[in-house]
């Protein structure tokens, strides 16, 4: 790997472990807000913040999130002294910040998973304040002399949702700069999205004339996933980082897959990260695990020209036998890695399929040069 691909992929490194530190920073400042002032939604330094603002609106929504199981626990330890009155304020803060969310599309993401949980937490908080009142009710002396709620008897009435001067438990207004930075950045998700399959479709396509040996249409579809991927790329994924992986990092994956068939068919050989990026035609710099990804699913495709020249016998062995290397050269170097970032993970037991696969292929064509069937004989069956 070039020094360059080294620094990028440590920067990435530390850019992740600053945005788990800044979701579990939002998370604390989230309920020491509350229990300061009753407010679950703070305003966050601009210091905090990562400068990339769908990264830093997925963090701020998270923390808050995990501060509202925070709130759970609190209404839990309110309860023990049968605190009625803060387990209810909890509940509206919380069924507010439902409310919030519900406005939002998540589709697929970590925030989806995260949002599924608020649910349970109102439905928690549902549940204690039945059980409080019913025990309130059944022994009203049992009933602790209650504290004050996170913002204080002076600043906060004994029913908050019925005063309109009560300090709001929820900064709506951060909420809806959020969803409106949220919109935005699904809209261009959407963009990459339609015009990453554009990308896809042209690397399948190269590596389908490939396989017919049309090297032609082959390197013509090639230059035109360069020129959609640079497209989407100076358009959208160069100002975001988000965008930069997920859809567009597969199509990229299928493109490096073309580029290396195309290498293995034409020159016999693998390409280096460095020599793919020089023949890619991209103006922006491929991730190691688009590299790695490509170069694995290359291994499916060099399968299915060594089972489709087996068909020629003992003419198609050497070609096989040149399959069977190519695979076995991207396995043997990629079971030397340490860690296999991504779901790159997923793709070795199929890479090792594929390996058998061909090695199977020659078995077989071993034995029908000697003269010797694959099937039973009617005379061993009987």
């Amino acid at each position: 790997m070039s020094r360059g691909h080294k620094q990028s992929s440590r920067r990435w490194i530390s850019f992740r472990v600053s945005v788990m530190q800044l979701e579990v920073y939002i998370q604390t400042l989230g309920f020491k807000s509350f229990l300061e002032t009753g407010e679950l939604l703070p305003e966050v330094a601009p210091r905090w913040k990562t400068g990339i603002p769908e990264f830093d609106n997925e963090c701020y929504l998270l923390g808050a999130i995990s501060s509202l199981r925070e709130l759970e626990r609190y209404a839990v330890n309110r309860g023990q002294s049968l605190d009625l009155r803060s387990v209810k304020f909890c509940l509206e803060l919380a069924q507010t910040m439902e409310e919030a969310l519900m406005q939002f599309n998540f589709r697929n993401s970590s925030l989806r998973v995260r949002f599924d949980g608020v649910k349970y937490t109102v439905k928690k908080l549902e549940s204690l304040v039945y059980e409080i009142d019913l025990a309130r009710q059944r022994d009203p002396s049992a009933i602790l002399t209650e504290e004050k709620v996170p913002a204080g008897d002076d600043e906060l009435p004994a029913d908050p949702s019925s005063a309109s001067d009560a300090p709001p438990a929820l900064n709506l207004e951060i909420i809806g700069v959020i969803k409106l930075g949220y919109d935005d950045f699904d809209e261009r998700r959407e963009q990459v999205m339609k015009q990453s399959r554009d990308v896809v479709k042209a690397a399948k396509n190269a590596i389908y004339a490939l396989h017919r040996s049309d090297e032609k249409r082959a390197d013509e579809q090639l230059q035109l996933c360069a020129q959609k991927a640079n497209g989407i790329y100076a358009s959208f994924a160069a100002a975001s980082p988000t965008l930069r992986i997920g859809f567009f990092s597969g199509a990229l994956e299928e493109l490096a897959e073309a580029l290396a068939y195309r290498a293995f068919r034409i020159d016999g050989k693998l390409l280096s990260m460095e020599e793919m990026q020089d023949i890619s035609g991209l103006e922006f710099p491929l991730l190691l695990a688009e590299y790695l990804g490509g170069l694995m699913d290359l291994t499916g495709e060099v399968g299915r020209l060594a089972v489709r020249t087996a068909s020629r016998g003992r003419r198609g062995k050497e070609c096989i036998e040149d399959c069977l290397a190519c695979v076995q050269a991207v396995y043997d170097s990629v079971s030397l890695l340490p860690f296999l970032p991504g779901s790159l993970g997923k793709k070795m037991s199929p890479l090792k399929g594929t390996l058998g696969k061909i090695e199977q292929v020659l078995y077989e064509l071993a034995l029908l040069s000697q003269g010797v069937s694959l099937k039973p004989s009617e005379d061993a069956d009987e």
